[in-house]
């Protein structure tokens, strides 16, 4: 989409038709915000609207889309007994996944020959399907408004309200840059990438210490604009040292990093489909259990920033935030703001199943009857 240009033609069609659209990683932004058929997130890390609507679409528009396994649920999320899917892409095998009708075409010029066909057979929007679609849209954003109402247990900063924030900041020409756990997932659902806002947002099998390269391939490629660079405190650890690379070459980033001390959407996975904990936070070992379950670590992630050569912050609430994003637009070279975040408080999800499986043999009673529900869960995948 992005590729071809075809934002315009997209909402035209959007529009006259009465589609509504969900959004793919890569295809952030194609549409504007503001448009009410645009219906945010789609697939495992998307909006319950767009999870819903998928879920029962007899017809399906897939346009560049890799059709990937976060995006289909894993062949789930859409359940309609006689969906249909056509699929433009240039990629011949991305244009015949799910059996769709490929049409191998630049976006642009299939979606103006499409519109054209459905102008000529009278095709109009249908008022109960626009119902259909504004009453999704209700649905998600009075959960969104709940869970921005709901305090995190730990009284830190949420995700909702760090993106939130940038969200206000950022500017037209601005980019995000998300590429594993929850900062990908929650700028999915959240960003706003209306006003040439743009997003490089990437989840390939979780590409942690890919974020601070690609903000500087962005920043060499844009240099006009900011590259905001959101990553988890367990991403950064992984990666830190390329802010030297940022400052030998003078490019300027402002890393956001997420420090809720370890991979917490990884833990909140294991706990889902093994039930019990093991590794994924910062915490010392508990000589008693013979576990990582003592205290959480104390680290100063913004002084290791420091000493790679950027400019460094540590917030903690919403002002703290605003102010370092604020004073870090001036800067000239790499900067990082460390921003205590909340452990366990995730935005809504999208109601799309993934596939993830517990152990299939295990002396645990839990893990077995975790075993079990992922097990009759799977009724739901679908051949086409």
């Amino acid at each position: 989409m992005q590729y071809s240009d075809a934002d315009d033609e997209l909402e035209s069609f959007a529009e006259e038709f009465g589609i509504p659209v969900a959004e793919t990683m890569a295809g952030k932004g194609t549409i504007r915000g503001g448009s009410p058929l645009l219906v945010g997130a789609a697939g495992v890390t998307g909006t319950s609207a767009a999870g819903a609507l998928m879920r029962d679409a007899d017809v399906v528009v897939c346009i560049g889309t890799r059709l990937s396994d976060f995006v289909t649920g894993s062949r789930s999320a859409f359940q309609h007994p006689d969906v249909r899917f056509v699929s433009i892409n240039v990629s011949a095998y991305d244009a015949h996944k799910l059996r769709g009708v490929a049409v191998l075409a630049d976006a642009r010029e299939a979606l103006q020959e499409l519109a054209r066909a459905c102008r000529e057979r009278g095709l109009r929007p249908r008022p109960a399907y626009l119902e259909t679609i504004a009453a999704a849209k209700r649905q998600w954003d009075q959960a969104l408004e709940d869970h921005r109402a709901t305090p995190s247990e730990d009284g830190r900063l949420t995700h909702a309200q760090v993106i939130g924030v940038l969200n206000q900041e950022a500017r037209a020409g601005d980019t995000v840059v998300a590429a594993a756990g929850g900062p990908v997932e929650d700028l999915h659902k959240l960003w706003d990438a209306s006003g040439e806002r743009r997003a490089h947002l990437e989840f390939g099998n979780s590409c942690m210490g890919h974020e601070i390269p690609a903000g500087m391939g962005i920043k060499m490629a844009r240099p006009a604009g900011e590259v905001f660079v959101m990553v988890g405190d367990g991403g950064y650890l992984m990666n830190p040292t390329e802010l030297v690379t940022a400052l030998q070459e003078g490019l300027k980033l402002t890393v956001i990093v997420s420090e809720n001390h370890g991979f917490q959407v990884i833990r909140r996975l294991q706990m889902l489909r093994v039930g019990t904990g093991f590794g994924n936070e910062f915490r010392a070992r508990d000589p008693g259990a013979r576990e990582l379950a003592g205290p959480y670590l104390s680290l100063d992630l913004a002084r290791t920033a420091e000493g790679f050569g950027a400019r460094a912050w540590s917030v903690q609430d919403v002002a703290e935030l605003r102010g370092a994003l604020a004073a870090a637009r001036v800067e000239a070279g790499p900067c990082v703001i460390v921003a205590e975040t909340a452990k366990a408080h995730f935005l809504p999800g999208s109601g799309v199943w993934w596939d993830v499986a517990p152990a299939a043999v295990s002396a645990d009673p839990e893990t077995r009857a975790l075993r079990a529900e992922y097990d009759a869960e799977r009724a739901v995948q679908r051949t086409y």
